[in-house]
């Protein structure tokens, strides 16, 4: 499948792949309402192959798509306003917690920001022109699981009894904040002045890339003189490593956050549903998030014993103990025809073989078909990538195997997890 990005797909622009064409679908924020995600497993149910991808910047795919089909699929996204612009189809990663609002350690709410973001980008053609893949987030100030570089970010940060947001590019922080009440401003205004900067160079209109070019840093500042002012506070952010799986408190009392487990990020259509409708029963909030998973947020407490009984029977563990906490796999060669391995059934026997275990803190696994890598995090535990031969396989980042068998592979990645300094060869 093609990736470069006049073929990233949107729901107008569907990409083909070896299983049919692949549909992605903006969901900013990862803010889903339970009537959108019941509509899309419906037609991946009846449209798709039945499974739903969550992406690691918390948008949605539908693969397998045939060609007669696409026009049902799209009226069916539509319908439930999964489609706000036509023109802004790809333009779609606006980032946030998917605790925003709920998590104690939040400094401020970023829900209504992200909404007003999405309201104003939406309405103006100029914004059109973004790359499909330009991140914007906000930052609430609480625990951050996003490991993606995000083009421009603001993060919530306290000075005295005052919260600021803090600006980055790039990935790169600034000495510089603005207001809450100036936030979105200043965000479209940095989004505009990007576009500018990467039409007079002529460059992809990417937060790295712009910071790299000379001069451009100040340009940038410069433009967004009028909403910042000085930032003295200390650059400490980090990226949680752990994927929460699980019952977590919110700041509001008598209410859970419920966090299943979602295998390789793919929720069957079942499943979506079940999902949909606890949603609506409990009135509860549908967050999508960046470890490839989903939170159902403010469950009353009387009622998670039950709902958690619900996503068990449907396949969807609370105790982190399914042997999929931590695993990531690309399509494989079933989706994808670069892929040289099927890299989802490798994934699933690793699993069987994880099961019950206690995962170690930080513990991640890529399987990847190709030497792509799509979609895969960096600086994994373990890393298989498939070849003409077998697979590589990397440890702890040094390679242990250049054409492995899978069964090699794996024992060698379950014998990692046992223990940590494992740094043994693998047979060829």
């Amino acid at each position: 499948m093609r990736v470069g990005d006049k073929f990233c797909p949107g729901i107008l622009h569907a990409v083909p792949a070896k299983d049919g064409l692949l549909l992605r679908i903006r969901v900013p924020g990862g803010l889903i309402q339970p009537g959108q995600l019941g509509a899309i497993a419906e037609l991946s149910a009846t449209l798709g192959d039945g499974q739903i991808e969550i992406t690691s910047r918390a948008n949605l795919q539908l693969r397998a798509i045939q060609p007669q089909d696409l026009a049902k699929v799209v009226e069916g996204l539509i319908a439930v306003d999964l489609l706000p612009s036509r023109e802004h189809d790809r333009v779609r990663n606006i980032i946030a917690s998917p605790f925003a609002g709920l998590d104690s350690q939040e400094l401020l709410d970023t829900v209504p920001l992200v909404r007003e973001l999405d309201d104003r980008l939406t309405a103006d053609s100029a914004f059109a022109e973004l790359h499909p893949k330009f991140s914007m987030a906000f930052d609430g100030g609480g625990r951050w699981f996003s490991r993606e570089t995000d083009d421009l970010a603001l993060r919530a940060v306290r000075a005295g009894d005052e919260v600021f947001f803090q600006l980055s590019v790039g990935g790169e922080p600034s000495d510089m904040s603005v207001t809450s009440a100036r936030a979105v401003d200043c965000m479209l205004e940095a989004a505009r002045i990007s576009l500018r900067i990467a039409r007079q160079f002529e460059i992809p209109v990417r937060g790295r890339r712009i910071i790299a070019v000379p001069g451009a840093t100040a340009t940038m500042m410069e433009g967004l003189s009028e909403f910042l002012t000085p930032c003295t506070l200390p650059h400490d952010f980090a990226v949680e490593v752990e994927t929460p799986v699980g019952i977590s408190q919110t700041r509001h009392a008598g209410l859970a956050s419920v966090i299943p487990s979602v295998p390789l990020g793919r929720l069957q259509a079942g499943q979506a549903r079940l999902i949909s409708a606890i949603s609506k029963d409990y009135e509860s909030s549908l967050r999508l998030a960046p470890w490839r998973g989903i939170v159902l947020g403010a469950i009353p407490e009387q009622a998670v014993r039950e709902v958690s009984a619900q996503l068990a029977e449907a396949g969807l563990s609370l105790d982190g103990k399914d042997g999929y906490r931590g695993l990531s796999a690309c399509a494989g060669i079933h989706g994808c025809d670069a892929s040289l391995g099927d890299v989802r059934a490798v994934a699933a026997s690793l699993a069987r073989q994880l099961a019950g275990r206690e995962i170690k803190p930080g513990w991640t696994v890529n399987i990847s078909g190709c030497e792509k890598r799509c979609a895969m995090r960096n600086g994994a535990t373990a890393e298989m990538e498939a070849n003409e031969s077998g697979y590589s396989l990397k440890l702890h980042g040094v390679a242990v195997a250049s054409h492995s068998s899978p069964a090699a592979a794996m024992e060698a990645i379950v014998a990692c997890h046992k223990d940590k300094d494992f740094a043994a060869e693998v047979d060829s």
